[in-house]
């Protein structure tokens, strides 16, 4: 019988350099991993992009852990670190090839992470995994978040490890997909929104980067993004974010071959961003598009500018790319208003994300 080995795979700075092939197996098995769950490779992605997505910031670092059978390597395990915020906190992904699973592959990696963790005094493990929509199990065979919104089936491997692992189930996520050649409602929703907030709010528009004189405005309304939609029982604290980080991040998006449209609502009488919509595709799939954030402020809420922003964003995203097909979009199941709102503009649930949490001793 063949060993497993774990070993920290040092992140490369380009596929071509020393570390770039193992790279690209490790960003294999993720995708081998996404295709097994969903049926399809919409949320793959590929080697180049998801190395530009790894790179070191003054905001974030990176741990790639990879587990090797001889010389494949067959399973991950990403820690994402902020080094600007919540210092208690990392963010982990355990990935497993399908062809070598239930040999305490994930166990091992899970170690790995705590151990890299302990090093840099992190005590709060926030994660994820994904369940196709299909058939609803027995209300007991069900695991519901403390909010108690939404499920997940207990039967699911992920939930079976996690909970094993000492996870917490936190709260769970509604994946919702639009196609994109039914936006009519999305239309409509736009007009009807725009006649009531245009009085005293106005949309402005980018593709990419943020004008200059709106960045510091901007930069307020991502920092804001990071606590102000339900957290469930996540430990999460509000991220810092300043002009410097959005530029930082556009450069980041780029680079990766990504494009973003971002709509943002503008208090007529302040001149001040009041909320925010982005949309982003990538080059190397140009039929998926995944919505982003979203966010009205709390003092301007009630104007149905979340809907008018989300409507003017996908009109665009028609226009702007022709080959898109459809979009994707998550949100916490307890936060119904927003559901309300995309079940309006014709989205239907397609997953659900669970979100777990495990405090380490």
């Amino acid at each position: 019988m063949s060993t497993i080995a774990i070993r920290q795979l040092p992140i490369p700075a380009t596929l071509d350099a020393a570390g770039g092939e193992d790279f690209a197996q490790s960003a294999a098995v993720s995708n081998a991993v996404e295709r097994a769950i969903w049926g399809h490779d919409d949320h793959s992605v590929d080697a180049e992009e998801r190395l530009v997505m790894l790179q070191a910031t003054p905001d974030r670092e990176y741990v790639l852990g990879v587990a090797r059978d001889g010389s494949e390597i067959v399973a991950n395990a990403r820690l994402s670190i902020p080094l600007r915020d919540n210092p208690q906190t990392a963010f982990v992904q355990i990935e497993v090839a399908p062809s070598h699973r239930r040999r305490g592959i994930a166990t091992s990696l899970l170690s790995f992470v705590e151990q890299e963790m302990a090093h840099r005094g992190r005590t709060i493990m926030m994660s994820w995994s994904d369940a196709r929509a299909g058939d609803e199990p027995a209300a007991d065979a069900r695991l519901v978040p403390p909010t108690g919104a939404g499920f997940f089936p207990a039967s699911d491997a992920s939930a079976i490890f996690a909970r094993r692992s000492g996870f917490d189930l936190v709260q769970v996520d509604r994946q919702s997909v639009l196609a994109l050649e039914d936006v009519e409602d999305a239309l409509r929703l736009e007009h009807a929104a725009r006649i009531i907030g245009s009085g005293h709010y106005d949309l402005v528009e980018w593709v990419d980067r943020c004008p200059d004189d709106l960045v510091e405005d901007y930069a307020l309304l991502r920092q804001k993004m990071s606590t102000d939609p339900p957290l469930g029982g996540f430990a999460q604290e509000e991220e810092a974010w300043d002009a410097d980080r959005i530029r930082r991040e556009e450069q980041r998006t780029l680079a990766g071959g990504t494009s973003s449209l971002v709509c943002a609502v503008r208090h007529a009488a302040s001149g001040q961003l009041v909320g925010h919509t982005i949309l982003e595709r990538s080059e190397a799939r140009p039929a998926v598009v995944y919505q982003e954030d979203t966010l009205v402020l709390d003092e301007h809420r009630g104007h149905r500018l979340g809907t008018w922003l989300k409507a003017a964003n996908l009109r665009r995203a028609r226009d702007a790319w022709p080959t898109a097909e459809r979009i994707y979009t998550w949100n916490a199941e307890e936060n119904t208003f927003m559901l309300d709102v995309n079940v309006a503009l014709g989205f239907r649930a397609s997953g659900r994300t669970a979100g777990w949490q495990k405090v380490l001793a």
